[in-house]
């Protein structure tokens, strides 16, 4: 699902109107060769297509979605005729969705690279690229990077390796991006030309808005300052973690009238984090020297709370559980009955899961904040995944990314093709939550993720008091 994502989302810099238009022929040619009873016909039909445009084998792919041998037979007439084609390209990167290992990938392409000797290939070697990134491969990363011939998207790979990266190790991630941060200075007045087109300044400040987010996490303010006040007044259209974080270092410069309305408005929409609740104190207090800032905070705090109960609510249920079984990281096997009295946790997820994964931080805050209540267990669920060896699989990828979540198994039946505890509670997708009290009832059930990783974080912990308080 994340390299599905990844692939998606650097594809769609390839979208246009007259696609769009194309799509719609597309759609009602692919409607007429399902509609065709009569077999000469459709054969006729066919063969027209296969020697039509680029746009009329992507027609037969479609038709053929099912029959890998005819999809594979056209592909190839596709890739031949017209290897410069956004379809052409969209087959190729959907190519390295049929294989595992990053090294397995990186050879795909170098025979990509000898097959199309004069077609650009840079989503292709950004794709790669990716890969190595998540796989913490700085130059490996790089190397596929600098392979890239376009400049400015050049800079937009850089950016998305950098992200991958970010989301495994923050401060690795950094350290890489600032090693790249001259050469990315360097294009930022250079005019970019190409199949890609990039904007130059666009690029440039995609990647010091990324850079000053990596510093700030890692407190390194006066330098983040730096990069994220040029972001800020550079980038149109702002996202909310730049316009919070320049209010939180303006804060830090002394500029409270500026910053303290919007760090106050983020500490009620659930920005609890120590730092940002002591700036706020001091904004307050500078602004207002007569009046209780404690007071002040607290009423955003509750602001917040009486927010989260009022939407979490509605969504309480009162239903028995399944007597579920999973297996720890010991090979014991747990069930529902070994939790009586706790109020329990379940988090279904698996490492495809681009929302399990997107979801993890305010997990963690969560269970931070649980970590020495014997009363509360969360159990993170690994399950839906075909992978040999679940165990090793699940632990490396927490470990990768810090996370200490206490990791349990629901292993996928080869035969059936079930995974028990998944279908006990009847899961239709992923991420899933189910907090559960201690008589054994589940109390709420949330799929999917969505939100500020702090607000996420403070409505499982109101859906864990509501459950045990048996609201």
């Amino acid at each position: 699902m994340k390299r599905i994502v990844f692939l998606m989302l650097m594809f769609s810099c390839l979208v246009t109107l007259a696609q769009r238009k194309k799509k719609d022929d597309t759609d009602s040619k692919l409607a007429a060769l399902r509609q065709t009873k009569n077999k000469s016909l459709l054969q006729q039909k066919i063969k027209a297509l296969e020697n039509g445009s680029d746009q009329d084998l992507w027609t037969l792919i479609q038709y053929y979605d099912k029959n890998e041998i005819k999809k594979d037979v056209v592909t190839k007439i596709l890739l031949k005729k017209y290897p410069d084609s956004p379809n052409a390209q969209m087959m190729r990167l959907t190519s390295f969705l049929k294989l595992k290992a990053v090294e397995d990938m990186e050879a795909h392409l170098q025979r990509m690279v000898r097959a199309y000797p004069n077609v650009n290939l840079d989503l292709e070697k950004s794709f790669v690229a990716n890969m190595y990134a998540n796989e913490m491969n700085p130059s490996k990363t790089l190397q596929y990077i600098n392979s890239i011939d376009n400049p400015g998207f050049r800079l937009q790979a850089l950016v998305s390796a950098t992200q991958e990266m970010a989301a495994i190790n923050n401060k690795k991630a950094m350290e890489f991006a600032a090693r790249e941060l001259d050469n990315a200075k360097k294009l930022k007045d250079v005019s970019f030309n190409g199949p890609s087109k990039v904007n130059r300044q666009s690029a440039y400040y995609d990647f010091i808005n990324l850079y000053s987010k990596l510093l700030f996490k890692e407190g390194k303010n006066e330098e983040a300052f730096r990069y994220t006040s040029e972001a800020y007044h550079h980038i149109k259209d702002r996202d909310e973690e730049l316009i919070e974080n320049y209010a939180f270092l303006s804060s830090l410069n002394g500029d409270y009238v500026k910053a303290l309305p919007v760090l106050a408005k983020a500490v009620e929409g659930g920005k609890l984090e120590p730092r940002y609740i002591n700036e706020v104190k001091k904004g307050y207090t500078k602004l207002n020297p007569d009046k209780d800032a404690d007071a002040y905070i607290q009423g955003l705090k509750d602001t917040f709370i009486k927010k989260i109960r009022k939407d979490i609510s509605p969504m309480m249920v009162n239903e028995a559980a399944p007597n579920f079984t999973v297996t720890d990281v010991n090979g014991k096997v747990v069930s529902l009955a070994d939790f009586k009295g706790k109020t329990i946790v379940l988090d279904f997820w698996a490492t495809w899961c681009g929302p399990c994964v997107a979801s993890f931080p305010a997990m963690q805050l969560a269970v931070n904040r649980y970590k020495n209540d014997p009363d509360v267990k969360f159990l993170f669920i690994y399950t839906w995944n075909n992978v040999p060896d679940l165990l090793s699989d699940g632990k490396e990828f927490l470990a990768k990314r810090n996370y200490t979540f206490d990791l349990y198994l629901d292993p996928r039946n080869s035969k059936t093709k079930q995974s028990a505890a998944a279908d006990a509670f009847k899961i239709e997708g992923i991420p899933a939550k189910f907090i559960i009290d201690g008589e054994g009832k589940i109390r709420f059930k949330v799929e999917g993720f969505e939100g500020k990783d702090e607000a996420a974080a403070e409505e499982v912990a109101q859906m864990v008091e509501m459950a045990r308080k048996k609201v």
